[in-house]
């Protein structure tokens, strides 16, 4: 096994955590999070320049930090980064399950199959493969835990977006089952479900979108918030990085919003 650097404190002092949507966006933001509380971190992202940023950036921090690049879709990527854990770090002691798409903005009745098995592939199977690889690497460290990203969408539908709140509440589902399966091996398995953030992710609209659409959307997903306004990334990796923790050593197979008040809004700005 590699020489590990050790001069971190906190609550993540000697964790080593697999991350998938690494790059960017929460993923990204939970990544370094974890690591300035004493985490090294394994990520699997598509994009090579950015998990190569990410490296960068955590490794000023102190911290491991190696790189896995491929798409979730391909199980053998998931493989890797746990091998790739164990060969440098080890083992690990926790999975985010992150990495996601939007997938078409469309009604139910003109989502084409392919559209549907895409978003499926990637938010819903992928996740299903991770928290499943992660059980016996996880279970020989003597537990550990997981969080899965899906999101507010996944607990209330969304206007011309069902493939992706289908998704999400599939994952949530997941969460609830794993949590089941994997309590008597101390593994806790969660569910953070964002609302709208400020992440590349949602940034995609602006392509597809005329610029007065989009401020319009823009607004008025804003309004359906209490604190009439976006997250930021940072904030679910804070969510993120409790979950993760001894913290919430009592907390298993729970769908956390972290939304700015959107699942209790009545739709109007307070």
């Amino acid at each position: 096994m590699a020489a590990r650097i050790n001069n971190g404190q906190g609550r993540f002092a000697g964790k080593v955590v697999v991350i998938t949507g690494a790059a960017g966006g929460i993923g990204r933001a939970s990544a370094l999070r974890l690591a300035r509380e004493g985490a090294d971190i394994v990520g699997l992202d598509l994009s090579r320049e950015g998990l190569e940023t990410l490296a960068e950036d955590i490794r000023a921090l102190g911290r491991g930090c190696e790189s896995v690049c491929g798409s979730v879709t391909d199980f053998s990527a998931m493989d890797a980064a746990i091998a790739r854990a164990a060969e440098v770090f080890g083992g690990f002691d926790g999975l985010v399950n992150n990495a996601g798409i939007a997938g078409p903005m469309k009604r139910f009745d003109r989502i084409e199959s392919e559209e549907f098995d895409a978003i499926v592939a990637i938010n819903l199977k992928a996740v299903w493969y991770g928290v499943k690889a992660a059980y016996r690497p996880l279970r020989e460290r003597g537990g550990g835990a997981i969080v899965n990203v899906a999101s507010m969408a996944g607990l209330r539908p969304n206007w011309r977006h069902s493939p992706y709140g289908i998704t999400k509440a599939a994952v949530v589902s997941l969460t609830q089952h794993a949590a089941m399966d994997y309590a008597a091996d101390h593994i806790r398995v969660n569910c953070l479900c964002p609302g709208p953030i400020d992440t590349p992710m949602f940034e995609q609209m602006r392509a597809v979108m005329e610029p007065a659409a989009y401020q319009a959307s823009r607004r008025q997903i804003e309004q359906r918030t209490l604190m009439n306004r976006f997250g930021i990334a940072e904030e679910q990796a804070a969510a993120v990085a409790f979950l993760l923790s001894d913290e919430a050593s009592y907390v298993t197979g729970i769908a956390m919003p972290v939304d700015g008040g959107w699942s209790i809004s009545d739709g109007h700005a307070h």
